[in-house]
């Protein structure tokens, strides 16, 4: 098998940008999944839908810099709205993604001509090729702010994670950790545009996250194997993409799913 275009720089930084994004949502997938939210990074990517689009209106050359805090600004919304007991989660992010995505749509009509990077196909299915030295830098930038702040707070966000009330009854801060992990996740998605496209960008948090609940006995144990099996994804999914000739996004998500599938049946034989 031919793996000399894993040479060329360009796929080099496709390669590391995409293994570093699926390390980073599988992590806080775990946390997110525990919680019961499994279904939010769906709306997160309809909301970075919406976010990106708003950056093309105004005719920025990195629409990533509003779709960020667009983004996270919705996810923190969404946090405010559970904790409070208002609408239900699923009801208020269903209304609140919707008119996101709706508003991208409208603002992708109307937008400017620019020197952006993203078309309308791309933020659906993504390109993960596309990404540039800025944009890994900027994947860089997030993983190490992310990673900083689930190092400094895991105690708590496990503590908080298994049992809300009891966490919050012991005096952590439950809404400032939810507030900080949605904000970081919201961030991540949006970078992740890149690698899967709004359509797709959701499997990577929620399938690896599965597979390491079949595999993990312990919180952390479930968080490095979710983390290993989206890196290894990434991987599996370049080398399939590239002999076959399929887009990246979609063959990287086939292989997440096989290895969730191998999980299933290595702890069925372990059992037997």
């Amino acid at each position: 098998m031919d793996l000399a275009y894993l040479a060329i720089p360009i796929f080099q930084r496709a390669l590391l940008a995409g293994s570093v994004l699926a390390g980073l949502l599988a992590l806080l997938g775990v946390l997110v999944t525990a919680r019961g939210l499994a279904y939010l990074g769906d709306g997160l990517s309809h909301a970075a839908f919406g976010g990106i689009a708003l950056g093309m209106f105004m005719g920025l050359h990195a629409p990533l810099l509003v779709a960020i805090p667009f983004t996270a600004l919705a996810a923190m919304a969404i946090g405010a709205l559970r904790r409070r007991g208002g609408l239900r989660s699923d009801v208020a992010m269903a209304i609140l993604f919707a008119v996101c995505f709706a508003v991208g749509v409208v603002l992708l009509k109307k937008a400017r001509r620019t020197e952006s990077t993203f078309d309308p196909e791309q933020l659906l299915f993504g390109n993960i090729l596309l990404v540039g030295s800025d944009d890994l830098w900027i994947v860089l930038g997030i993983a190490a702010i992310t990673l900083a702040f689930v190092a400094f707070a895991w105690t708590r966000l496990a503590y908080a994670t298994f049992d809300e009330e009891l966490a919050r009854l012991s005096g952590i801060e439950v809404g400032w950790l939810e507030s900080a992990l949605l904000a970081l996740l919201a961030a991540v998605v949006v970078a992740a545009i890149r690698l899967a496209g709004v359509v797709l960008v959701s499997a990577f948090l929620v399938i690896p996250a599965a597979g390491g609940r079949v595999l993990g006995r312990t919180l952390a144990g479930v968080a490095g194997w979710a983390m290993l099996s989206g890196v290894v994804g990434v991987g599996l999914g370049f080398v399939v993409a590239h002999r076959f000739e399929w887009p990246e996004g979609a063959a990287i998500v086939l292989m997440l799913a096989l290895l969730f599938a191998m999980s299933v049946g290595f702890r069925r034989v372990r059992r037997a």
